[in-house]
C-alpha cells in the first residue's frame, strides 16, 4: 500500500494491490473512511493498464504556489498540495512491458489522480477507463444532473436506489448522513490538452458505486500520441459548504497561464437583447440603445447575439468604444468547427473591433469537440478575444490556462422559460453548490417580465450576486431596467470581487451569499420556501456602516427598498417569500453609483413629467404602491403639464407603464393626436418604458392621454426627451418590380398587409425609386416574414450584392410565415433616386413585407 497525505495530515489518500495486482484507492479523512475500494486503469492499444503491475519507483514533492486570474471566485488562488507519483512496470502489455505513471495530488480539501503513459513515441489509442468512485455506507445524499448533451438539466436529489445504470453529468455532490462531509466528483484538465481525451460523465454501478464513463458521442477508441496523460480525475472534500463553494481544485490542476500580459481581458456586467427580444440583434439600432444604456449606467459591455450583419458589426464597435463600452458578438461553433473557418472568421471578427465571442452549439462531449474547444481558444487568445462556450460542456478549470476564458454555459439558465416553465426556485438553489463551485456560469441572471416567471422580484435581483460569472449577462431589457427599482443595485455590483462567503444556505433550500471588494459587500439571498434568514454582520470591520435592502413586496411583483444602519455586532433578519429572495448592499456611504457616458437614446436633455402631477379625468385614479411607487391607473384620461421643449420638432416621449397585456393610448397635444401601442410590460406591477415620437413648439407644452384599451393600465410617468431619430421612408412590396414568379400575396388571411413570396432560386423584387435627400450611409429596414432562417442577397444601384441572413420569425412555436419582424443593414446611398434589389441566385429567400429607409446619425 501506498499512501499520501494532504498538507494538513488530515486527507489520506491510499493505492494498494489485490491478489490479481489490480489497483485501487481509498480515501479517509481524520480515520473516516469516504471512498473504499475504488478500481483504477484504463485499456489502451499499448495494453490493460489495470493490472499486473510491478513497482519500480515512486516519486514525492509538494505544489505550493500563488496566482490570480482577471476575473473569478476570489482574487488570490492557493494551489497547495503533496503529489505522489507511482511508476509501474505493465506487465500485461501486447509488447514490451511498458511504464505506468499514477499521479496522485492531495490538497487539504481534496484529491486528484490521473494516468500517464510516459514513454516511447508515436500513435496510440484509448478503449475505457475502469475508474471507479465506492462510497462509504454513510454517504446517501446526492445531488446529480442526468446526462444531457447541453449540461442544461436541474441537479435532483437523488438515492442509491434509482442510480444503477443511469448516466450522469458532472460534478457530482454527495454528503454523509449528518450533513458534515460534502464530496464533488468531476474532472479537471480537459479542452486545453489538444483533443487528447473525451469528456466524461458517471454511470452509476451499483450501492454507493459509480464509474467513469466516456461521452455517449465517443463511438470509437480516442487515438492519441505518446507520451498520454488522462484528464484529472477530481474528489472535492469539504467540512462545510462555505469551503465547497470557495473550493478551486480544478483550476489548481490546470497548467499555468499561457498569457503573459493579461492586461486586456477585462471581466464584465453585460447588457443583451436577446432573452427579452429573440430577434433583437437583427437591428442595429437596438444594439445601439443597449449601448447607450450600457454607457450612461456604469456597465462594462454588450452581447450582441445571433442575427447581427456584417454591415454594421464595426460600426456599432466604434460607436461603443467612443462611449466606454465594449462589444462581445455571438457565433455558433458550426461557424468556426475547422482550423481554416475559425482562422478566417476569428480573425476578421477581432479586427471589427469585438472584445469576446459567444460560441454556441457545441453540445457534444466527443474528443474531437474537446480538440474544437482547444483550437477555438487558441485562435481565440492570438487575437486577444475573450471567450464564452455556450451550449458547451461544464467547465474543468482550463480558465487558468486560458484566464481569457470568462464563463461557459452547461446550466439550465434563464433562457429555459422561453419553451419551459423551468429554471424554478429548487434549482436555482442547487446549482450554487454543483454547477457554479467548477467554474464561472452564465446563467444569464435577472429576468422579470416573463409571463411564465416561477420566481419573485427579490429573487431574480439576488442571482446577479449569489452566481458568479466573468462576464455576468443581466437577461431583463433595458426597457425594463430603466423603470425598475433593482437597476441601482446592479448598477452598485463588480465584474470581479475580492472573495466570496456562504453566509447560509442548503442545496435545493436556500443560499445566502456574500461578495465583497474593498470596503463593499453585496448579499444576495434566494430560497425555495418561505423562511426566515438571520446573517450575522461579523463579517464587518469596526464603525457603523449602511445597509440598503432590496426585498420583495408581500406578492413578490415589485421591489421595496430599505436602509438601516449596521455594525459587525448586528444580525440582519430578512423575511423571504416562497421561491423568493432579497439583496443587500453595505458601505460606509462614500462609494459613488457608477455612471458613465449620457447621450444617444439615453439623452440627459429631457423633462420628466410624474403620475402625481398630473391632472386625472373621470374614473382614472391614482395608485400608491406597497413600495411607495406612484403611478395613475389610467381608466379614462390624464393630462400632464409642464412639459418643457427647448425647440419646435420632433421629440421621442418616453412612456413609463406597466399592463399585463398589451394597450392602446390616444396622446393629444395642441399639435395633433397620435395612437400608441403599448406592449405588454410582463404584470400589473412590472413597470417598462416604451417611446414613441411626437411633435412639440418650443416651450411649455401639455398633453392628454386617454386609453384606449387595456386592462389596468398603470403610467408613473412621461419624459420628453430630445433625441428623437432621423424618420424612416417607407416602400411596400406592391410598389416594387416583381421577377421570376414572386408573387404579392397577403402576409395572412384577410390581412391588408402584403408580401412578396417567391423570393430567390432566380425570383427577386426591385425598388426602383428609392429617394436619399444626401448621399451617405443610410440604414435599410426590412420588414419580412420567415418560418426558418433564410438568406437574402442585396443588390444597391446595380453594384456587386451583399449577404444577409434573416431569422426566424416563428420564435420556439411550430414554423409560421405570418409573422412580421425587422432586419437592419447598412447600405449606402446616392443623392436622389436610387435601386435595391432583393433576391438570391440559388436558395429560398424570406417573404418581404416593405422596406425603411434612415439616414444613419
Amino acid at each position: 500500500m501506498w499512501n499520501i497525505k494532504s498538507p494538513d495530515g488530515k486527507l489520506n489518500f491510499s493505492v494498494y494491490m489485490n491478489d490479481q495486482n489490480r489497483l485501487f484507492y481509498s480515501l479517509k479523512k481524520d480515520e473516516t473512511e469516504i471512498l473504499r475500494d475504488c478500481g483504477l486503469g484504463i485499456q489502451t492499444s499499448m495494453g490493460d493498464f489495470s493490472w499486473g503491475f510491478v513497482l519500480k519507483d515512486q516519486l514525492i514533492c509538494t505544489v505550493d504556489e500563488k496566482y490570480s486570474i482577471p476575473a473569478g471566485k476570489k482574487s488570490v488562488y492557493h494551489n497547495n498540495a503533496n503529489e505522489l507519483c507511482l511508476l509501474f512496470e505493465a506487465e500485461n502489455t501486447f509488447t514490451l512491458k511498458h511504464a505506468f505513471v499514477l499521479r496522485i495530488r492531495v490538497f487539504d480539501d481534496g484529491a486528484a489522480f490521473r494516468y500517464e503513459l510516459p514513454a516511447g513515441s508515436g500513435e496510440m489509442a484509448v478503449y475505457s477507463e475502469n475508474t471507479e468512485i465506492s462510497f462509504a455506507p454513510q454517504y446517501n445524499n446526492m445531488w446529480l444532473q442526468e446526462l444531457v448533451d447541453t449540461y442544461e438539466a436541474p441537479y435532483g436529489k437523488r438515492s442509491w436506489q434509482e442510480s444503477k445504470g443511469r448516466n450522469y453529468g458532472m460534478p457530482g455532490l454527495f454528503s454523509d448522513d449528518d450533513r458534515k462531509s460534502w464530496i464533488m466528483i468531476t474532472e479537471a484538465g480537459l479542452l486545453n490538452t489538444g483533443g487528447s481525451y473525451c469528456s466524461c460523465h458517471l454511470t452509476g454501478a451499483g450501492e454507493r458505486k459509480l464509474s467513469v464513463a466516456f461521452a455517449p458521442e465517443q463511438t470509437g477508441p480516442m487515438t492519441g500520441k505518446l507520451p498520454f496523460e488522462s484528464p484529472w480525475r477530481v474528489i472535492g472534500v469539504f467540512d462545510s459548504l462555505n469551503e465547497l463553494v470557495n473550493s478551486t481544485l480544478n483550476y489548481n490542476l490546470n497548467p499555468a497561464s499561457v498569457i503573459e500580459d493579461t492586461s486586456w481581458i477585462k471581466p464584465s456586467r453585460n447588457i443583451w437583447s436577446w432573452w427579452s427580444f429573440e430577434n433583437g440583434a437583427q437591428l442595429y439600432s437596438e444594439q445601439k440603445r443597449y449601448v447607450d444604456f450600457a454607457a450612461a449606467l456604469g456597465f462594462e459591455s454588450v452581447t450582441v447575439d445571433a442575427g447581427w450583419d456584417d454591415s454594421w458589426v464595426k460600426a456599432l464597435c466604434d460607436y461603443a468604444r467612443e462611449k466606454g463600452v465594449t462589444v462581445w458578438l455571438w457565433s455558433d461553433m458550426q461557424a468556426v468547427d475547422t482550423f481554416e473557418k475559425a482562422s478566417e472568421k476569428i480573425a476578421r471578427w477581432a479586427a471589427w473591433g469585438v472584445v469576446g465571442l459567444k460560441v454556441d452549439f457545441f453540445m457534444n462531449d466527443s474528443q474531437h469537440t474537446m480538440w474544437q474547444y482547444n483550437m477555438i481558444a487558441d485562435i481565440m487568445t492570438s487575437h486577444k478575444l475573450m471567450i464564452n462556450f455556450h451550449g458547451s460542456t461544464k467547465p474543468a478549470g482550463e480558465g487558468r490556462t486560458y484566464p481569457n476564458l470568462m464563463t461557459e454555459e452547461g446550466i439550465m439558465g434563464l433562457e429555459h422559460y422561453k419553451w419551459s416553465g423551468m429554471p424554478d426556485a429548487v434549482h436555482n438553489c442547487t446549482v450554487p453548490f454543483t454547477r457554479n463551485v467548477v467554474g464561472p456560469m452564465d446563467y444569464t441572471v435577472t429576468g422579470f417580465s416573463n409571463e411564465n416567471r416561477n420566481t419573485t422580484q427579490g429573487h431574480q435581483l439576488a442571482l446577479s450576486v449569489v452566481y458568479e460569472s466573468g462576464v455576468q449577462h443581466i437577461s431583463e431589457s433595458i426597457y425594463h431596467l430603466e423603470a425598475w427599482k433593482g437597476t441601482e443595485y446592479l448598477r452598485r455590483q463588480y465584474p470581479r470581487y475580492d472573495g466570496m462567503q456562504l453566509l447560509k444556505g442548503f442545496p435545493g433550500e436556500y443560499a445566502a451569499m456574500l461578495r465583497y471588494v474593498g470596503s463593499e459587500w453585496f448579499i444576495g439571498c434566494i430560497t425555495a420556501e418561505a423562511r426566515t434568514i438571520e446573517l450575522p454582520m461579523d463579517f464587518l470591520p469596526a464603525g457603523e456602516f449602511t445597509a440598503e435592502i432590496y426585498r420583495d413586496d408581500s406578492e413578490g411583483h415589485m421591489l421595496v427598498k430599505e436602509s438601516r444602519t449596521v455594525t459587525g455586532e448586528d444580525v440582519l433578519t430578512l423575511e423571504l417569500l416562497a421561491c423568493g429572495g432579497a439583496s443587500v448592499y453595505i458601505s460606509d456611504g462614500s462609494v459613488e453609483l457608477k455612471s458613465g457616458v449620457c447621450g444617444g437614446y439615453m439623452s440627459d436633455r429631457k423633462t420628466c413629467c410624474t403620475a402625481e402631477n398630473a391632472t386625472l379625468k373621470g374614473a382614472s385614479a391614482l395608485m400608491v404602491y406597497e413600495n411607495g411607487d406612484r403611478a395613475v391607473v389610467l381608466k379614462d384620461k390624464a393630462v400632464f403639464e409642464n412639459i418643457a421643449a427647448e425647440r419646435d420638432g420632433r421629440h421621442t416621449l418616453r412612456i413609463t407603464y406597466a399592463s399585463r397585456g398589451a394597450a392602446a393610448v390616444r396622446l393629444e397635444t395642441e399639435e395633433g393626436t397620435l395612437e400608441a401601442r403599448l406592449p405588454a410590460s410582463g404584470g400589473r406591477k412590472v413597470f417598462r418604458t416604451f417611446d414613441v415620437v411626437m411633435f412639440f413648439r418650443k416651450g411649455i407644452n401639455s398633453m392628454e392621454m386617454g386609453k384606449i384599451s387595456g386592462d389596468g393600465l398603470a403610467v408613473s410617468k412621461i419624459e420628453l426627451i430630445d433625441n428623437a431619430p432621423n424618420p424612416d421612408r417607407f416602400y411596400t412590396v406592391d410598389m416594387a418590380k416583381t421577377e421570376g414568379g414572386v408573387d404579392i400575396i397577403p402576409v395572412c388571411e384577410n390581412s391588408q398587409q402584403l408580401k412578396a413570396a417567391g423570393i430567390g432560386n432566380g425570383g427577386s423584387i426591385v425598388f426602383e425609386r428609392i429617394e436619399a435627400d444626401e448621399q451617405g450611409e443610410y440604414v435599410l429596414g426590412i420588414d419580412y416574414c420567415s418560418g426558418e432562417n433564410r438568406p437574402v442577397m442585396i443588390s444597391v444601384n446595380g453594384a456587386a450584392p451583399i449577404t444577409s441572413v434573416l431569422f426566424n420569425t416563428s420564435g420556439w412555436g411550430p414554423s409560421r410565415w405570418d409573422i412580421v419582424e425587422t432586419k437592419e443593414v447598412k447600405i449606402k446611398l446616392l443623392k436622389g433616386i436610387n435601386s435595391i434589389k432583393f433576391f438570391h441566385d440559388s436558395m429560398p429567400a424570406p417573404q418581404i413585407v416593405r422596406i425603411a429607409i434612415r439616414l444613419e446619425k
